[in-house]
């Protein structure tokens, strides 16, 4: 599946608004960016591959769930799932 809806979108943390999601996939945090969604929805954060999207919409990170993707295409992220290692 593609995910290039996504683009253009916002980015959330524990339900707040924190930045966006730019029209080439990269995604910014608070001014700075911080990683990038592939238009297959692979995940990168500061240029590593952490995880992706499933077909069902879940954000997986480090294999486990960390998120999802709201129905407005915006990346919703649970900050435990972002910080382990």
């Amino acid at each position: 599946m593609l995910y290039i809806h996504c683009y253009n979108k916002n980015v959330l943390i524990d339900n707040q608004l924190v930045g966006y999601i730019s029209p080439d996939g990269d995604m910014f945090a608070n001014g700075h960016k911080f990683g990038s969604l592939s238009p297959e929805g692979e995940i990168y954060i500061q240029g590593e591959y952490v995880g992706y999207i499933e077909d069902n919409d879940d954000i997986i990170i480090r294999d486990e769930v960390a998120g999802y993707v709201s129905p407005n295409c915006d990346l919703c992220f649970d900050s435990k799932g972002l910080m382990k290692k």
